[in-house]
């Protein structure tokens, strides 16, 4: 019995041994890593099968590496053997990424400013193709998708999650949509570009043309809405901020858009200032009235306030009738403002009745009333100058239009807020205008130069085909061909001439004209992003 329990227990322990050696070599062996591109990958695009604490550590480790580098000296940098010239290029930008190449160009109106490979959508998640803006930017920026993932230098193109940002580039599409760069491209994208500038994503490389058109859109030069002496132009530095300040000096020589709306900025401060330093000093005045003048002073600013809420109503009334071209839609924004016409006149009459009140006949309460209506121009002149520091801020941002022959409309966009949208008249609708965007790129002071990019009108399928095997550059061929193409889609689009005169009002460089037989994208929402027209 002894040995048999014995025989058991040594069977037992060499179980156990075994089991023991088993797992021992189980620990030993490594693991095998993520796959490359999943190491960062699970950070910045797909789920991580350790999100919580791989997501720690890779924000703590890159926000590290980021602030080390913003501390670190110029010439440190270029010891560490930078790739990329270190020469901020001039005039603004534009970005064009291959998909079959998978590598993104950055132009100017010189031509190529620098170019870095990148990583986009895998299959199931593919990099939308289209025409689209960088409308955000965030240095440190966490994903609201995969677990507060890290994506540094990220520059958002929609809202619906496309972004370009820091991440593995493995040499193949890997990404759930977003366009990844390498750390020293992604941190250099970020210090050229900037908000309002041009992404345009194609199935294969595209090379931007220079283009000179009569029909291209032509700036409007104004006269200084400043007092004008023979002086040079104020600069936007010179903005007066002291309430005391003088009005700055403007110029005799017409201003082009961009000078037109400096000039705007500067007198819409000198006019903040005023208004600003005569609150402060009525604010200060000591007024002591009776219960009497105090309770028709607020019934008077009651009134007041409806009629100026009626007024604002009335002309967003008028504003959404003048943008109405179908005959229904007429009709009920012609009753909307009609309502509102009704609205407005009650509202003047309770103000008239307000200002008769028995409480303004004595000579206190006629000095109340003086007060009263004191107060409410200097808030008028108040809220005038706000309104134009808000128009003249956006002035000084590009200026971007479509054309679409899809929507049969002209659509135009400042400062990624809507500003204009009226029918458009295409010759030989049956034909396709293809999909040309034309950007302003340079200037000499009175006049633009432009650059374009042709986008190919190409089906998923043939897309799949370029992403497997590659594409050549476009030939000089190719490039002639995109030119007359661009050439001849301006030439079939006419413009409403208000439409003409605005956009002379308000393009400067950085602005661009799309035109395209594509419909305006859903990625475009009602603000906050640019015009966008995506390809399937």
């Amino acid at each position: 019995m002894i040995l048999r329990v014995g025989a058991a227990a040594a069977i037992t322990l060499r179980s156990l041994s075994l089991s023991g050696v088993a797992l021992i070599a189980f620990l030993l062996v490594p693991l095998p890593p993520p796959v490359a591109a999943q190491s960062m990958d699970g950070w910045l695009g797909n789920p991580s099968p350790y999100p919580r604490r791989a997501v720690r550590m890779g924000r703590h480790l890159v926000s590290k590496r980021s602030r080390e580098a913003d501390r670190e000296p110029d010439a440190q940098r270029k010891r560490k053997g930078a790739t990329l010239t270190e020469t901020k290029p001039t005039g603004p930008l534009f970005a064009v990424l291959s998909l079959s190449d998978q590598h993104i160009s950055i132009y100017n109106s010189s031509g190529l400013v620098t170019r870095s490979k990148v990583s986009t959508g895998m299959p199931g998640h593919r990099t939308p193709m289209g025409i689209f803006t960088i409308i955000g930017r965030e240095r440190y920026h966490s994903s609201n998708i995969y677990s507060g993932a890290p994506m540094p230098f990220m520059q958002r193109i929609t809202w619906s999650g496309v972004a370009m940002h820091l991440g593995v580039v493995p040499g193949y599409p890997a990404s759930h949509g977003c366009i990844r760069l390498p750390a020293g491209s992604a941190e250099r994208l970020w210090g050229l570009t900037k908000i309002g500038e041009r992404v345009v994503i194609s199935p294969h490389e595209l090379t931007p043309s220079t283009i000179s058109h009569p029909l291209l859109p032509v700036p409007k030069m104004q006269p200084s809405p400043l007092p004008v002496v023979d002086a040079a132009p104020p600069k936007v530095t010179e903005v007066a901020t002291a309430a005391n300040a003088p009005l700055p000096i403007g110029s005799s020589k017409p201003l082009n858009p961009l000078e037109y709306a400096q000039a705007l900025k500067i007198r819409a401060a000198a006019d903040l200032a005023s208004a600003s330093k005569a609150l402060e000093e009525h604010s200060k005045r000591k007024e002591t009235s009776s219960e009497g003048i105090r309770r028709a002073l607020a019934e008077l600013r009651a009134a007041e306030a409806g009629r100026t809420q009626a007024e604002a109503k009335l002309a967003a009334r008028t504003e959404a009738l003048a943008a109405k071209r179908d005959a229904r839609d007429i009709q009920r924004a012609e009753a909307a403002k009609a309502a509102a016409e009704a609205n407005v006149a009650d509202t003047r009459k309770r103000v008239e009745v307000a200002l008769d009140s028995p409480a303004f006949t004595s000579p206190e309460g006629r000095e109340a009333l003086e007060s009263e209506r004191a107060l409410v121009e200097i808030r008028a002149r108040l809220a005038t100058a706000q309104r134009a520091a808000k128009e003249a801020d956006r002035r000084l941002t590009p200026v971007s239009i479509l054309v679409s022959k899809k929507d049969n409309k002209v659509y135009m966009r400042q400062g990624l807020v809507p500003i204009l949208e009226a029918p458009v008249t295409i010759r030989n609708p049956d034909t396709p205008l293809g999909t040309h965007v034309y950007i302003a790129t340079s200037n000499d002071a009175a006049s633009l130069g432009w650059s374009v990019v042709s986008l190919p009108a190409s089906s998923k399928s043939a897309e799949d085909r370029r992403l497997r095997r590659g594409r050549e550059p476009a030939d000089q061929n190719d490039r002639a061909l995109t030119s007359a193409t661009a050439e001849q889609a301006l030439e079939r689009v006419e413009l409403p001439p208000e439409v003409s005169a605005r956009i002379s009002e308000l393009l400067w460089t950085g602005g661009s004209l799309i035109i395209s037989d594509h419909a305006l994208s859903d990625e475009t929402s009602d603000v906050g992003t640019d015009l966008v027209v995506t390809m399937r």
